[in-house]
């Protein structure tokens, strides 16, 4: 994952819906029974709880109170417990930056009692002893059970849940092929469903002046999304991708091996090939979407968090904008995307507050406030049934990339680890290394993480 506070614009029109299914003035977080399909649903509160402030909560990616269907959720709670007293600070920064004010904030002793943290740096917070576990308490129990168990982030060997994404949390990012059909139409192509595909559109497109593939390559923490795309298709071939990371964590298998070197060499071939736009090493994030948006490249390769930026660019060509399943490496039946997110935490130190925050957690997932806020948002919840509320076409067709998604892998390996591959998977696509050189780089790092005891498998 990605840095999500850095890269997701939410935003929308409020939600009506929330209005009309606010809990009643002074009643608790509902107790919950459990459906048919395993979800479950509000009933009428039977005790009323006198909940009171502050609350601090710590978050990144934007002031929830300029979002609407963000703070109406907090000013809804509120309202039903008037002797709340939000004080939410959105930190600054982006990624290590953002990571390191958080954990100053708590370190200095601050009464923290909800934080939303993206899910890249939730295993080290878990290491640092940072994270609460939210299965220990019984009053989480209800908020754990709607979401979805494959979406709770756990500490080392995923036995405890330390985090889970909600609609609150802006909810979930996949990553998928963006192509501008139109470009595709005038060469005479189809998406590309392999990338056999994505190497023979070169030299039509090349006649319109056009390449394959961008990567913005110039951000470096853009980087692993192409390892992410490609490893799991490799590893998957011999047993699981998620356990073969985590082997590789372990140090049972090193980033030098075969298949992490196939990874490193295909994306090396996607610039011989000619598959990748010349220069992408150098192309950042915004340059990226400038290059799709004049017609110099039919497809890049991103997640759900570019979807509202392209479409508000002003393109300088025919532009049919559509999203695919990610090509497949040849004599494989199945590409996985990522599924990335923010997600709500607890501070491992008890906040006086923490009684008031498992009733807001409680309230805030309740599938109707969910819906309501991914009506507003326009992002995509963990809880299935919210995404109805899902309109653009574009954003529908990422719907089914969700059903095979796995974990983002650099969610799993150290952050050390994912710097290291962000910067030399940006030198592999400028041609100023080898993919056995990237391998042997990124295997001196973890073996310097496990003798230093910073590893996550010491």
């Amino acid at each position: 994952m990605l840095k999500l506070g850095a890269l997701i614009a939410a935003g929308g029109a409020l939600a009506p819906l929330l209005a009309a299914c606010a809990a009643p003035s002074g009643s608790e977080g509902a107790p919950v029974a459990s459906g048919a399909d395993g979800t479950r649903a509000a009933s009428p509160a039977s005790t009323t709880l006198a909940l009171s402030g502050p609350i601090t909560v710590l978050t990144g990616g934007g002031d929830p109170g300029s979002e609407p269907a963000l703070k109406k959720v907090y000013d809804d709670f509120k309202a039903q417990h008037p002797a709340i007293e939000w004080d939410i600070r959105v930190l600054p920064g982006l990624g290590p930056e953002w990571d390191r004010l958080a954990r100053a904030t708590l370190e200095s002793g601050e009464p923290v009692g909800l934080v939303t943290l993206d899910g890249l740096f939730v295993r080290a917070w878990t290491r640092d002893g940072l994270l609460a576990d939210l299965g220990a308490d019984p009053r989480m129990a209800d908020v754990l059970a709607r979401v979805p168990q494959r979406f709770h982030i756990g500490g080392l060997g995923q036995t405890t849940t330390r985090a889970v994404p909600l609609a609150l949390s802006r909810g979930m990012q996949t990553t998928g092929l963006y192509y501008n059909k139109a470009l595709l139409d005038q060469a005479g192509l189809e998406a590309p469903r392999t990338i056999a595909d994505l190497k023979a559109m070169v030299k039509p497109l090349s006649a319109l002046g056009a390449a394959p593939l961008v990567h913005c390559a110039g951000d470096a923490p853009f980087n692993p999304l192409l390892v992410m795309w490609l490893l799991p298709m490799i590893a998957e071939r011999s047993g699981d991708p998620l356990d073969f990371v985590e082997r590789t964590i372990k140090g049972e298998i090193r980033y030098d091996s075969p298949e992490w070197t196939e990874a490193f060499q295909t994306i090396a071939d996607f610039r011989t090939s000619g598959v990748l736009l010349d220069g992408s090493g150098a192309t950042d994030y915004a340059t990226m979407q400038l290059l799709m948006l004049e017609g110099k490249a039919a497809t890049t390769y991103n997640g759900t968090w570019l979807l509202a930026q392209l479409q508000a660019g002003r393109p300088t060509v025919p532009f049919d904008l559509h999203v695919a399943p990610l090509p497949l490496i040849d004599e494989t039946s199945k590409a996985r995307s990522i599924i990335s997110y923010a997600a709500v935490a607890l501070p491992a130190k008890a906040a006086a507050s923490r009684e008031s925050v498992y009733a807001f957690l409680e309230y805030a997932s309740r599938p109707e406030i969910d819906q309501a806020v991914v009506e507003g948002l326009q992002s995509y919840s963990p809880i299935s049934a919210s995404n109805v509320a899902i309109h653009d076409p574009v954003a529908r067709e990422f719907l089914p990339m969700f059903d095979d998604a796995i974990t983002s892998l650099n969610w799993l390996w150290e952050p050390e680890i994912d710097v290291e591959i962000s910067n030399q998977v940006q030198a592999l696509v400028k041609g100023d290394t080898d993919a056995a050189s990237v391998g042997k780089a990124i295997e001196a790092v973890a073996q310097e993480l496990r003798s230093s005891g910073r590893s996550y498998y010491s």
